[in-house]
């Protein structure tokens, strides 16, 4: 990739379109799906190493192909037999499920938790499922929390200490920051479905400081929606769920570092990239699986 975009004169390396990074079978509908699905577009989605590029890359086959060999592998990773059903990219929920826009959809400088991609699925037995993902390619973490360092956070006690945030999730910063007029909602349901914060996150070092600063946020506000929609009736069952490079081992260590907040590690299921290619190869697309395995250097999975 250097070598590609130092012979193209490009610094830093990117497409001169971002769809110049898709595989060449799937550009036109990757087009199309960033019109249907709403799809904002990062800075650097024409970077040669974007996590959105490498998410629309690894689930656009399966937008209107076949999804049997991907339900399956999926199934396999959330210990439930399910029917992935529709493939959606960077969803963001209805305004009022987390409380963090000010009406049902966000403004255009609003920014708003979204989903890389959520699979909307059947169970065996017909009940609704969903399956959010986040996908990762190079970046060594996940977003933190700003509202640490906001000016306008009078409770910066509450940040450094996760036994004030557990004693008073309504202290933490996020609940109303500075200028919005509806509260955020993630405390509120974490408490409706374990009883409270704390017992959500029961693997919280309490002497230390707010899990949620660091690394922690990102998978906070997913597995938030996650809940909210089982709460909501969306519905009957959710998950979050990370889709990493296999070979990305700063991502992995944070993720294991999440698992270990929640009462049970297996609420943080890992589906390796290179798995979601080889349900892909099982299901024909022999040469997008060639290339993406090419392109990003990936293995078939173990």
């Amino acid at each position: 990739m250097e070598d590609w975009s130092a012979d193209a004169c490009r610094r830093p390396p990117m497409w001169s379109h971002w769809s110049e990074g898709i595989h060449p079978d799937c550009r036109d509908l990757a087009r199309e799906v960033q019109v249907a699905d709403e799809v904002r577009l990062h800075k650097h989605a024409a970077h040669l190493l974007s996590s959105q590029v490498f998410a629309l890359n690894l689930f656009l086959p399966f937008r209107e192909g076949s999804r049997t060999a991907l339900s399956e592998r999926v199934s396999r990773t959330v210990g439930t037999r399910l029917l992935v059903e529709e493939v959606r990219f960077e969803w963001v929920p209805p305004g009022a499920l987390l409380g963090e826009l000010e009406g049902d959809r966000p403004g255009a400088d609003e920014p708003a938790t979204a989903v890389d991609v959520v699979m909307w699925s059947r169970l065996a037995d017909g009940r609704r499922a969903a399956v959010l993902v986040e996908v990762k390619l190079s970046e060594d973490g996940f977003t933190s929390c700003n509202g640490r360092v906001s000016r306008w956070n009078r409770r910066q006690d509450v940040c450094e200490s996760a036994e004030a945030l557990f004693g008073d999730p309504n202290a933490c910063y996020l609940r109303r920051p500075k200028g919005k007029r509806r509260d955020r909602r993630y405390w509120e349901i974490f408490a409706g479905s374990h009883g409270s914060v704390g017992d959500a996150f029961p693997g919280a070092d309490l002497d230390g400081p707010c899990p949620f600063a660091g690394n922690a946020q990102q998978p906070m506000r997913n597995l938030a929606i996650a809940r909210a929609l089982e709460q909501e009736g969306m519905v009957d069952v959710a998950w979050f769920v990370l889709c990493a490079h296999d070979d990305n081992p700063d991502v992995a260590g944070h993720w294991n570092a999440w698992a270990v907040l929640l009462p049970d590690p297996d609420m943080a299921p890992l589906l390796p990239a290179s798995a979601v290619i080889d349900a892909g190869d099982a299901e024909g697309y022999g040469a997008w699986a060639t290339w993406m395995r090419e392109r990003y250097r990936l293995d078939e999975a173990e």
